[in-house]
């Protein structure tokens, strides 16, 4: 099967400093099960390079010079993602006028790629398409307040439900989204969606480590608990009320707070830590893959943080990665994510309401005395991961929309749909 796969980000073939990303795993499980993957992804103005196509591994990759998307303003942002499906069109044309496919995978958001996706099932009327929906836009923008313009979220809603109608199969994170797009999508059919959650493949199952040289290197104390907050700093984690978990903490020697990532609330988040002087949290960039897999394997509990406001389901796919190295996981939680009924069933952590400070602080405390329970709920998350959330099973599901016979089981791949 030929496979056209469209993104925002997919990682460089070197230099690449963050964790493998789950979707890359993804497209190299087609490539395992003897497909031809093709991407086609941005590259953003500000790194002043051309477009190009490159083979990369066994990809071969369409990378398209577009205006800025990340860590930008709301402006700049918007305009650049309103000019990508243009871009992305004329650069396909140009790279890849021969080219024949018969799966299209495409994540969402953006929602903006529905006229790509339209003009390809024109062209070549057999290809079968299939939205791999990681949030639900642009609602979950109005939620937080980063679009309060009504004809700019009618135009964005517009392409959303543009970009459903075009879809052959919508995959969704968890029963939560698929029950949020049926409530208020009614003209989707129901037999097109299903529960896709976000998948890893997963490493040996080597575990934590004691602390030791990356915990030196970075200057995090090697006597000290150490709760690591990994991922994107952005609005929607909700990093007011992590703020004030680090204030609640900030007299305390046997629990530090490690934060590694980038993002646009990253400098007030940096400017907060200075300011009230919170000398027992670290706030890292983006480091070197290496390092990251490895001083996070020094560390002793993952933090997950939404933000309250939300009204749709959010599923962050970062607990995969502390599942994968059996991390117990602690999260605050909006009320509309099934993520918390999730964490329950795996029994691999604690969470709370967000905002819930009192809840929080009782959960954090629990963990950071008790090695052992630790330890037992870092060996159940991984066990969830290994049964649940891996490439291999994320290929499964997918395509057995577009084969006659599954590789895997019916009743295993039913078990992993529901």
């Amino acid at each position: 099967m030929k496979v056209l796969y469209l993104t925002f980000g997919f990682p460089m073939p070197t230099g690449d400093s963050a964790p493998p990303s789950d979707l890359k795993q993804l497209m190299e499980e087609f490539c395992h099960q003897g497909h031809q993957v093709d991407i086609v992804t941005i590259d953003e103005r500000k790194n002043h390079r051309p477009t190009r196509l490159t083979q990369e591994g066994p990809f071969q990759v369409l990378r398209v010079r577009t205006g800025n998307i990340f860590d930008v303003g709301l402006y700049e942002k918007g305009l650049g993602t309103v000019t990508i499906p243009w871009l992305l069109n004329r650069a396909m044309t140009r790279f890849l006028p021969e080219r024949r496919y018969d799966l299209v995978l495409y994540v969402a958001p953006p929602v903006t790629f529905s006229r790509i996706i339209d003009g390809l099932k024109r062209q070549q009327p057999w290809v079968k398409t299939y939205l791999i929906l990681k949030d639900i836009f642009p609602q979950n923008a109005r939620d937080l307040g980063m679009i309060r313009n009504p004809l700019l979220f009618a135009y964005f809603r517009r392409q959303e439900q543009r970009l459903y109608s075009v879809s052959d199969m919508i995959g969704c994170m968890s029963p939560a989204n698929v029950a949020h797009l049926r409530e208020h999508n009614p003209a989707i059919p129901a037999a097109r969606l299903e529960v896709l959650p976000n998948t890893r493949t997963p490493g040996p199952d080597e575990g934590l480590l004691p602390p030791g040289p990356l915990r030196r290197k970075y200057g995090i104390p090697e006597n000290a608990v150490v709760a690591l907050y990994g991922g994107n700093l952005g609005v929607p984690q909700g990093l007011d009320f992590l703020l004030k978990v680090f204030e609640a903490n900030r007299h305390r020697t046997d629990l530090h707070f490690l934060v590694v990532g980038r993002g646009t609330e990253r400098q007030r988040l940096a400017e907060a830590i200075a300011t009230q002087r919170l000398t027992h949290v670290t706030l890292l960039s983006e480091l070197p893959r290496l390092d990251y897999e490895a001083l996070a394997r020094e560390c002793d509990i993952g933090l997950i943080c939404l933000d309250p406001r939300f009204t749709i389901p959010n599923f962050p796919s970062r607990v995969l990665s502390y599942f994968e190295i059996r991390m117990p996981v602690l999260a605050a939680l909006d009320r509309a994510t099934d993520f918390g009924a999730m964490l329950d069933q795996a029994q691999a952590g604690l969470w709370c309401l967000a905002g819930d400070l009192a809840t929080f602080q009782e959960h954090l405390d629990r963990l950071a005395s008790d090695p052992p329970l630790r330890a037992r709920l870092g060996r159940a998350g991984r066990r969830y991961l290994e049964a649940q959330f891996t490439s291999r099973q994320a290929y499964e599901i997918i395509s057995r929309n577009f084969t006659s016979e599954p590789l895997l089981p019916p009743d295993k791949v039913a078990r992993i749909r529901h």
